[in-house]
């Protein structure tokens, strides 16, 4: 059907108006969805309560108009849309077959493996395709709402124009989205008033397109305050309660992600352990710098001023040394031991958390593989000549 013939029935008289009229030639009744008339939205009479109409193709449909204006919304009834039911079951079959064809190649590729099929990309994929889904549905519920059909947005270059047409009411106006750079800002600037048009902010839209398309697809937003009706299932609380699609995505997702997490349970802890070596010799790093630091300007105190090695103990490094991200994991314990070997000082340091940690290692020797499952320190430092920090006043 050409954009010419698009029609709506008249909520007010059954006359079929077409979509880019002012008013219905018979009764007068303004086009809600004609930009010139938006200012005169309020004289649109409100105190009818229900019509029988007549659309092109369709069999007579009872609508009681109450029941949607009490959601602060206006009724139009359009043939535009294409069937909302044949939109549902198409994508959600395609979505359907899809999501079993992606299991069924991984479980041919795995040789029937249910373990290794769920620790597979499967996961991701399923994942992945559940939002590309998610969002290609969403579109064309949008598209509806704004009484275009449910497959423009597959068409090239029809689908600008059917946006164009809806939001800016003027034919010659698409022709922009084909001038290279001008198109893209003209584009933009269609996202900009759809999102004005159903009252979730226009630049939200453009920033977020892929986020907001959802949001209006399967939310509750009507068109300009608009609620276009083409059958009985397409009523804007009907809109509302038509979320099967969106919970079938919704479990595939949360499944997608949990079978993700447990089957690389495995990979995530040893990230974790990678993470845990790199902070352990960081903080050795750290200690070891400024320890070097104080007994090289003789700002310690011991028992035994002369006898070496010298044992400096630390129950809780951050007591000492203010370390990052203390707060957020257990105490590390550790000593720092200052031996004389040929009139040189050697400093080794040793440091467990109670799960890792390394025993004691020469201060040039210490690397992030050197941090492996350690327990407890070894206890020689407390039969050696122990000291401290000289307190400052």
């Amino acid at each position: 059907m050409s954009d010419s013939n698009y029609t709506f029935s008249c909520p007010r008289c059954g006359n079929e108006v077409n979509v880019n009229s002012r008013y219905c030639m018979k009764c007068g009744y303004l086009n809600p969805s004609h930009p010139d008339n938006q200012q005169y939205m309020k004289i649109i009479d409100k105190n009818v309560e229900s019509y029988t109409v007549t659309n092109s193709g369709m069999s007579n449909i009872n609508v009681n108009v109450n029941e949607v204006r009490a959601t602060g919304v206006d009724v139009a009834f359009g043939n535009n849309t294409g069937s909302f039911m044949i939109c549902f079951i198409l994508n959600f079959v395609f979505y359907f077959v899809s999501v079993l064809g992606l299991f069924g190649a991984c479980y041919s590729l795995y040789e029937g493996n249910l373990s290794m099929v769920f620790s597979s990309e499967l996961c991701y994929l399923l994942f992945v395709f559940t939002i590309f889904s998610m969002i290609n549905y969403s579109i064309q519920l949008v598209y509806m709402k704004m009484n275009c059909r449910w497959w423009a947005p597959f068409i090239p270059f029809y689908n600008i124009y059917a946006m164009s047409l809806a939001l800016d009411g003027k034919k010659w106006t698409n022709y922009l989205a084909f001038i290279p750079f001008i198109g893209q800002i003209y584009y933009l600037v269609l996202l900009y008033k759809m999102g004005n048009a159903f009252k979730t902010g226009g630049f939200l839209t453009v920033l977020f397109p892929f986020i907001m398309f959802p949001v209006i697809g399967f939310g509750s937003h009507s068109f300009n305050n608009v609620c276009y009706i083409s059958e009985r299932d397409s009523l804007e609380k009907e809109y509302s309660k038509k979320k099967t699609f969106l919970v079938v995505s919704c479990i595939v997702l949360i499944l997608s992600f949990v079978m993700y997490v447990y089957s690389h349970t495995f990979s995530i802890n040893k990230g974790i352990s990678k993470f845990n070596n790199v902070y352990l010799y960081l903080v050795s790093e750290r200690v070891m710098n400024r320890t070097q630091l104080k007994v090289e300007n003789d700002v310690i105190e011991c028992d035994e001023e002369n006898v070496y090695p010298k044992y400096l103990y630390f129950k809780s490094l951050d007591d000492y040394f203010s370390i990052p991200f203390y707060i957020y994991r257990d105490p590390i314990e550790a000593y720092v031991k200052v031996a004389r070997v040929n009139g040189e000082l050697e400093y080794y340091i040793s440091l467990t958390d109670k799960t890792y940690g390394f025993p004691e290692t020469k201060f040039e020797d210490v690397k992030i593989n050197s941090v492996v499952e350690y327990t407890e320190l070894d206890k020689a430092y407390k039969n050696g000549n122990k000291c401290y920090f000289k307190r400052t006043a």
